[in-house]
């Protein structure tokens, strides 16, 4: 079980996605870092959200203090920089959490990502977004509720650190004396369980999940909407179709579409206008807002007048009289829109209609590929170049990708699990459009700085198409604290790579060795150090020898940085999987050795010691100097056994000869005496 602490991980997650939660009915009590009591069976409501449910929760060692865990999604990465940053920050409007990592739930052994906070202390402001409640007046919102929020806003901003959560259902009172205090942050990314009624008009275009971190005029923009919400004391637009409310703030304006035909406080109608300005730099600052809460005075910005077309454009049965509106509406069809950008039909419009020439030759222009842009030129390309020109303050839109640009991180989890997204996200970053995103702003933002370091280190890992690289290396790379996605961990959800290796070895008992992109890509991610020469090494390899060699070489470097971690069974499979490297060493009595060795550090469970025995590159060379050494003296003993046998050859031959001769001349002189004695005889 893990126990992280406020100085491990953070996570996050796609649309759509929710969690497993965990079984109701046990009244197994769930521990948690041997000290909190977490009980599955006590669900509160009004502290879950659509992506985390929240059960009681009680402190062995302080059980008077009531807290509550949240279960996280495990797609939905909870918000690393705040858990880590909120602890640092002495404000008492803020909920801070206690505690968080995996622990063991109950019932089927699947693990699960919690959260420990202490519970609200009063009730929610709204217990939902359908509820009603007593107006509040406009004393109540400047004493209880303005003035201790944006103090709380000022701090966060001094740490650099976006609350991107506040909604009535997200806001409690302090029974103790009424002030409003802010629920939690942590438990998915920026704006990913907001409502996008309190999203401004360019993050609520987006997916939750690709929203982004956004800065202090999105925290403005929610404290406006939640403003007149509690001056009404309901929300207005409850029920309301989400695509239905966008498209009337597009046409009418958020403060219009949102307020309808309702009337709020004459006091406080200047005060929610000046915050639900839908350009940036018309809307009121935190400044302006503490000139109102202290003073009472109002200095409505005047906004400017939005250009819109003598005649409307026609796209799909709809009707664009401004270019966002015509911009919303190209991104809703992307293959009509790609052939209606095919000729001028576009250009001329805004030329004619909008009277912008200046934008109409920039929309003409959108072809070009220029110093900073792709290497090649595409219909998508130039219609998502079309798109951010006729509404630059927008998202990024690029087929069926619609994410902000400090979503990027986040975006790259919705992309990794469906194959046409994530081509969609590669070409999106391959094809530059973040730069010229950037390149079309006419009042550039602090955020967009980091922004572009995101983009460059994704586009990095996207051109390499390696295992432990491409989309699912940008996923953990740009994502913290989210937990490893590998379908093979089967309800594990390992956030270091001390708990992945853990894993791994726990499903090799069963013989099982565990691996594919998502680990290699989560390994490299969370590793100190670098195993890029491996994963290189494993994609490379053509033999199953070079791939278990390159798999073992990967696992050891890992288990080298977590040494409490003992794998006798990894050791085990790795060991059988590498007999035929053992056994392409020529030597026997090195063979032997090997193998002697191998089993004396089985029990350790130690990977790097089966390194040193089966990939030794001294051993190797030794054993390939001997064999070739070897080699030469078999031939040159062959050579002598053969030189040997071919003198014995030539040797008879001529002990033949001389045989024959010394045969010849003993017959010669035999004859020659028996002549000469027969001779001798007759005279005789």
């Amino acid at each position: 079980m893990s126990d992280a602490t406020l100085r491990t991980e953070e996570p996050r997650a796609p649309e759509g996605s929710r969690s497993r939660q965990p079984s109701a009915e046990s009244n197994e009590e769930v521990v948690f870092a041997s000290r909190y009591k977490i009980q599955p069976g006590v669900v509160l409501p009004h502290l879950s959200t659509p992506t985390a449910r929240a059960y009681r929760t009680s402190d062995a060692e302080d059980p008077d203090r009531e807290l509550y865990a949240l279960v996280l999604d495990h797609k939905v990465p909870a918000r690393l920089t705040a858990i880590l940053a909120a602890k640092d920050i002495p404000h008492e409007a803020l909920l801070k959490p206690i505690r968080w990592g995996q622990v063991d739930w109950v019932g089927d052994g699947r693990e699960e990502i919690v959260i420990i906070l202490p519970q609200p202390p009063g009730p929610p402001l709204l217990q939902s977004m359908e509820s009603k409640t007593q107006y509040w007046t406009v004393r109540e919102i400047k004493r209880d509720f303005l003035m201790p929020i944006m103090d709380l806003l000022r701090r966060m901003q001094e740490d650099r650190l976006t609350h991107r959560n506040i909604r009535p259902t997200n806001l409690y009172r302090q029974e103790s004396d009424g002030s409003v205090v802010s629920g939690q942050i942590y438990s998915a990314p920026p704006g990913f369980e907001q409502p996008s009624m309190f999203e401004t008009i360019e993050r609520s275009m987006c997916p939750p999940i690709s929203r982004g971190i956004g800065d202090l005029s999105d925290e403005l923009f929610a404290l406006g909407v939640t403003i007149m919400i509690l001056g009404l004391g309901f929300n207005p637009v409850a029920g309301m179709d989400e695509e239905e409310l966008l498209q009337r703030r597009i046409a009418h304006g958020s403060y219009n579409a949102l307020l309808g035909k309702n009337k709020i406080h004459a006091d406080l109608a200047p005060v929610v206008r000046s915050l639900l300005r839908d350009e940036e730099h018309e809307r009121w600052t935190l400044p302006d807002l503490s000139n109102w809460v202290n003073s009472g005075r109002v200095n409505p910005s005047q906004p400017l007048p939005e250009s819109r077309a003598d005649r409307p454009i026609e796209f799909n049965g709809r009707s664009a009289h401004t270019s966002r509106e015509l911009a919303h509406h190209l991104a809703s069809d992307w293959d009509a829109a790609v052939k209606l950008a095919s000729d001028d039909t576009i250009e001329l419009w805004v030329e004619r209609n909008l009277k912008d020439r200046d934008l109409s030759k920039e929309i003409a222009e959108c072809g070009l590929i220029g110093t900073s842009g792709p290497r090649k030129m595409n219909d998508d390309i130039r219609l998502s170049r079309i798109i951010t020109k006729l509404d630059p303050t927008g998202p990024i839109r690029f087929r069926r990708m619609v994410l902000m640009p400090d979503a990027i991180g986040p975006a790259s989890i919705l992309a990794v699990q469906d194959k046409d997204l994530s081509a969609d996200y590669t070409d999106l970053i391959l094809g530059k459009m973040m730069n010229f995103w950037h390149e079309s702003q006419a009042r550039p933002q602090t955020w967009m700085l980091t922004a572009s370091e995101v983009v460059d280190k994704a586009a990095i890992f996207l051109g390499d198409t390696a295992p432990g690289f491409s989309i699912e290396r940008c996923v953990y790379e740009l994502n913290p604290a989210l937990p490893c996605l590998s379908p093979l961990l089967k309800g594990r959800v390992p956030l270091q790579p001390r708990e992945l290796l853990e894993c791994i070895e726990r499903y090799a008992e069963t013989g099982d060795l565990l691996f594919d992109r998502h680990i290699a890509a989560f390994l490299a991610a969370r590793i100190t150090g670098r195993i890029d020469r491996e994963l290189h090494d494993y994609g490379s390899a053509s033999s199953p020898i070079e791939k278990s060699t390159a798999q073992l070489r990967l696992l050891a470097f890992v288990q080298s940085k977590h040494s409490a971690v003992v794998t006798k069974e990894l050791f085990n499979i790795f060991l059988e999987e590498l007999q035929p490297a053992i056994s392409s060493f020529r030597n026997v009595r090195l063979r032997e050795e090997m193998l002697k060795d191998s089993k004396r550090a089985a029990p350790k469970g130690r990977l790097g010691d089966l390194i040193k025995i089966v990939d030794n590159a001294k051993r190797r060379r030794w054993d390939e100097r001997g064999g070739v050494a070897a080699e030469r003296r078999y031939a040159a003993l062959a050579a002598e056994i053969t030189r040997m046998q071919t003198d014995e050859k030539r040797l008879q031959r001529q002990a033949n000869l001389l045989g024959r001769q010394i045969a010849a001349n003993v017959s010669s002189v035999v004859s020659v005496l028996v002549i000469a004695a027969l001779v001798f005889s007759k005279i005789g």
